[in-house]
């Protein structure tokens, strides 16, 4: 059997194309118009009620524009109802760059310490060029947010407002990139070329000027952090109130409860060979050097739809993951798992299901957001508020609706306070985790 591709079946192809109809047909639609317009099927978009039983938000949305944040807004979109309510405010914002500026330092110095760990192995080696890949990205998850706001703190948005880079991060990451790959060439030479007390030497000398030139990369984009501000505001009854000073620190302690550092990360892995109820971390996490290892418990996606019922309930948005461009319409704001019709389109069985999508690494976890709401029949969900954190003018005014059926096959994690699940679970959440490699379709 040979696996030589002839000629012949490019023209043999053609001319069935050419006889076909239909195919011309969807042809001439999708070349004038788009896939995801010609396929979006009206009868599932005309039975998407956006309206639910349960719900929380009464505040405009935030907008992480051309940036990998999500995994930041979407936590402080779960503070911020918090304060909101707490305050008796109309609205409020934290400073989601306050918290990124903070994030990109840490990650530079894992990944010189990655580095440093590293810099005898062969170059070609899958860490050192997961190392070198993509050395300054955005992205993150819940863990990684609570050891930055117990570490930094938090201050409201006008203290550290966004910058044009914080909103559009290519030119940030790009010289970010530059200083660290350089510093890791360095690191390496160093290792190879010397050793003892000057191979040390060399070593922290390329470590803390590849750190110096990170924070000015980093406060020339970005601004610098507020060492302290003054917290003031007007509630809805139009009471002024002045609480003095204030560090990030002393804000965080006082509007991130430590309770948030107990919350448990659910997780829908229908892969067989990640058994559910055990406990899993990825590998080479945390990116900060003393921080919280990313891990989840493994679950039945009704247990994650249940916790995330009660903290809707309990009146707390939720923090949760999912693939999120998968059977989408972004100007309608809505998800259904049968949105688009891509095989009728086709013509082609693209059908495949959660476990097998992500094996093939077809989907995974790409954005966060949180559950804002929910419908539900005699306790079931029917659908459920997503609030987002791309501005208002997509969806409804920044908001989104997810049928139940989209949940079942693409959401992945919900963060929940963990008396919201089993004692199963929580006794899973303090056994000894189970490493999946960092290049894992959950990662």
């Amino acid at each position: 059997m040979t696996s030589i591709l002839e000629p012949s079946f490019a023209a043999e192809s053609g001319k069935k194309f050419d006889a076909d109809p239909t195919a011309r047909l969807v042809q001439n639609a999708v070349t004038g118009t788009g896939a995801d317009t010609v396929s979006l099927d009206r009868r599932v978009v005309n039975q998407i009620d956006e309206t639910t039983c349960e719900r929380l938000d009464a505040w405009t949305v935030t907008n992480q524009k051309h940036s990998g944040r999500c995994w930041e807004f979407a936590a402080l979109n779960v503070l911020r109802a918090r304060i909101i309510t707490e305050l008796n405010l109309d609205g409020f914002e934290f400073s989601q760059n306050f918290v990124a500026f903070h994030d990109k330092l840490e990650k530079a110095n894992h990944v010189l310490a990655r580095a440093i760990a590293t810099a005898d192995h062969d170059a070609s080696e899958e860490q050192v060029r997961e190392i070198l890949e993509a050395p300054a990205g955005d992205g993150g998850y819940w863990p990684q947010f609570l050891d930055l706001v117990r570490k930094y703190g938090l201050v409201p948005a006008w203290a550290m407002p966004d910058t044009e880079s914080a909103g559009n991060t290519d030119q940030l990451n790009r010289a970010l990139s530059w200083v660290l790959r350089r510093a890791v060439l360095r690191i390496r030479v160093a290792i190879t070329d010397s050793d003892g007390q000057e191979r040390a030497d060399r070593i922290e000398r390329e470590r803390s000027q590849a750190l110096a030139g990170v924070y000015r990369v980093l406060a020339i984009h970005l601004g610098t952090p507020p060492a302290s501000f003054t917290w003031q505001y007007r509630d809805k009854d139009k009471k002024f109130h002045n609480e003095g000073r204030l560090t990030p620190l002393e804000f965080a302690a006082r509007y991130a409860p430590e309770a948030l550092d107990g919350y448990i990360t659910l997780c829908h892995d229908p892969r067989s060979e990640n058994p559910v109820g055990r406990k899993y971390v990825i590998d080479h996490t945390p990116w900060m050097e003393g921080g919280t290892g990313y891990a989840h418990v493994t679950a039945p996606i009704d247990d994650l739809k249940s916790a995330a019922v009660a903290a809707i309930r309990d009146g707390e948005p939720v923090w949760f993951s999912c693939d999120v461009k998968q059977q989408f319409d972004r100007t309608g704001g809505i998800w259904d798992a049968a949105l688009h019709d891509y095989d009728s389109l086709y013509g082609v069985d693209l059908s495949m299901t959660k476990a097998e999508r992500m094996r093939a690494r077809e989907s995974g976890p790409t954005h966060a957001m949180t559950l804002v709401g929910v419908d539900l029949a005699e306790g079931v969900p029917l659908r459920w508020r997503v609030e987002n954190s791309w501005g208002d003018e997509v969806g409804r005014k920044g908001f989104f609706t997810m049928n139940d059926s989209w949940f079942d096959q693409y959401v992945f994690q919900v963060v929940v306070a963990p008396e919201r699940v089993s004692q199963s679970v929580r006794d899973a959440w303090a056994t000894e985790p189970i490493v999946l490699p960092e290049w894992d379709a959950l990662a």
